[in-house]
C-alpha cells in the first residue's frame, strides 16, 4: 500500500467516525486526507507551466579535454517553494563533471545529481564544469527533477526539457613534414589547377567593383583619377589536394578483429590534415570510404578557408554509424581525371592491391602521397612520375 492509499484509508475512517458522531472537526480533518493527494496530482500536472530550467554553456564546439562551464538556472514562478529539489542529468561516460553533489558511473553513462532549494517566485542556479574526452556529439534533451512531495515518502518526479548539444572535434595527430609541389604558370597560360592572385606582386590597377576588399584599394591612384581604384595582382595557381581517408569496417568477421581504435586514429589524422590545409591556405577535396546517401563513397567538394575547415571537422566529429565501401572505388574514380592531381591518401592498411592502384595513378601522371598508419609512428610514402625510363620513383 502506497502513501496515497494510506491517506485515503485514514480519511475514510475519519469521515466514518464523523458520520456517527456528527463532529465538524472530524469532517474537515478527514476531508484533508482526500484533499492532499488531489492537490499533489494537480500540482504535478501544472508544474511544467510554473517551473522552467535554463541551461547556458560558454562553448558549443570544443576539442577533447577542454573544460566547458555550464550554468544551470531553475526558475519557480509559482507561489509554492521547491525545497530539496534534485536534478538528475545523464551524460556519456567519457564526460567528467566537476561541481556536482553526486557523480556516479552506471551502464556506460555518467549520472550527475544536483540539489537546488528554490523559494517561491524566485530562481536558483548551480555551475558545473563538463570535460569531454572523446570526439562526437554530447546531446541533452531533458533533465529529471525530483522534488519534495506534499505528503509521504513518494518523490515528485518531473522531466524538464533542455536543449543542449556539445560538438567535440577529433584530436589531431602530430604529422610528419608534408610538402606537395605547387603548380606554377606555364608561360602566359595557367595550369588547370585552382587559380589565385598572389598579393606579393602587383601588376596594375582597375576600377573598383563592389565586393573588393577594402585593404586592396589603391589610394594614390584613387586620388589622381577621382574614382576608387583597386590593385591588380599577378596570377599564380596552387593545386587542390585530394585527401582520401580509408575507413575500415567496424568489425571484420574473417579476421575476428574490431577496427574502432584504428578508425579513430585515421579520423584524427584527417583532422590534422584539415588543420594543416587551413594554416597553409590550401584548397582540398575530401573523400571517405564510407557510403553517403545516393553515392558509393563520401565526397566533400573542394574548398578552403574557415567555413570549409569547420564543415570538415564537423563531419569527422559526427561520423559514428557508417557503412564502409572499398577504397578501390574512389581510386578508380580519380584514375579517370584528365588533369594532374595531388592525392594524399590516409590508410591504416598498405597492401599489395593498394600499391597496384597507386601505380596506375602514377602512370597517369598523378602525384600520390600515402600516410601509412599501420605502424605506431606515421610513415610517409611518396609516389610520383620520374623523368628516367623507369616510369616512377618511390621515396620513403
Amino acid at each position: 500500500m502506497n502513501t496515497k492509499s494510506t491517506f485515503h484509508v485514514i480519511g475514510f475512517l475519519l469521515l466514518l467516525f464523523a458520520l456517527f458522531s456528527g463532529s465538524w472537526f472530524l469532517w474537515l480533518f478527514g476531508g484533508l486526507f482526500f484533499f492532499m493527494p488531489a492537490a499533489q496530482s494537480g500540482w504535478m500536472r501544472h508544474m511544467r507551466r510554473w517551473v522552467k530550467l535554463e541551461w547556458i554553456a560558454d562553448q558549443s564546439r570544443v576539442m577533447p579535454g577542454t573544460p566547458v562551464r555550464v550554468t544551470i538556472r531553475m526558475h519557480n514562478s509559482s507561489w509554492l517553494p521547491l525545497p530539496a529539489t534534485w536534478l538528475r542529468i545523464t551524460l556519456p561516460d567519457h564526460v567528467t563533471v566537476e561541481g556536482a553533489d553526486e557523480v556516479r558511473q552506471t551502464k556506460q553513462r555518467t549520472v550527475v545529481r544536483l540539489r537546488l532549494d528554490v523559494p517561491f517566485r524566485q530562481s536558483a542556479e548551480r555551475v558545473l564544469t563538463l570535460t569531454p574526452h572523446v570526439r562526437g556529439v554530447v546531446w541533452l534533451t531533458e533533465v529529471q527533477s525530483d522534488s519534495l512531495p506534499l505528503f509521504g515518502d513518494e518523490v515528485s518526479q518531473l522531466s524538464l526539457p533542455v536543449s543542449f548539444s556539445l560538438l567535440v572535434y577529433p584530436l589531431p595527430l602530430p604529422l610528419p613534414p608534408i610538402q606537395l609541389a605547387d603548380t606554377e604558370p606555364d608561360g602566359s597560360r595557367l595550369s588547370h589547377q585552382r587559380q589565385q592572385e598572389d598579393v606579393t606582386f602587383q601588376r596594375g590597377v582597375r576600377a573598383y567593383i563592389p565586393g573588393d576588399r577594402f585593404k586592396h584599394i589603391h589610394w594614390k591612384a584613387t586620388a589622381k583619377t577621382g574614382s576608387l581604384e583597386t590593385r591588380l595582382f599577378e596570377h599564380t595557381s596552387r593545386p587542390d589536394w585530394r585527401i582520401i581517408g580509408h575507413i575500415l569496417p567496424s568489425y571484420e568477421p574473417s579476421q575476428q578483429r574490431y577496427n574502432d581504435a584504428i578508425n579513430e586514429r585515421t579520423i584524427s589524422c584527417l583532422a590534422a590534415l584539415s588543420i594543416l590545409c587551413r594554416k597553409r591556405s590550401h584548397g582540398y577535396e575530401l573523400f571517405l570510404s564510407v557510403k553517403q546517401r545516393g553515392r558509393e563513397y563520401y565526397h566533400l567538394p573542394a574548398g578552403s578557408g574557415k567555413k570549409h575547415h569547420l564543415h570538415v571537422m564537423t563531419q569527422l566529429a559526427q561520423m559514428h554509424h557508417y557503412v564502409t565501401t572499398p577504397l578501390a572505388v574512389i581510386l578508380r574514380r580519380l584514375e579517370g581525371s584528365a588533369s594532374r592531381e595531388s592525392i594524399l591518401l590516409v590508410t591504416p592498411r598498405f597492401d599489395r592491391d593498394l600499391e597496384q592502384s597507386i601505380d596506375r595513378l602514377v602512370r597517369r601522371g598523378h602525384m600520390v602521397v600515402v600516410l601509412d598508419l599501420s605502424e605506431e609512428q606515421l610513415l610517409l610514402r611518396r609516389f610520383e612520375t620520374s623523368r628516367s625510363a623507369n616510369g616512377r620513383r618511390v621515396a620513403r
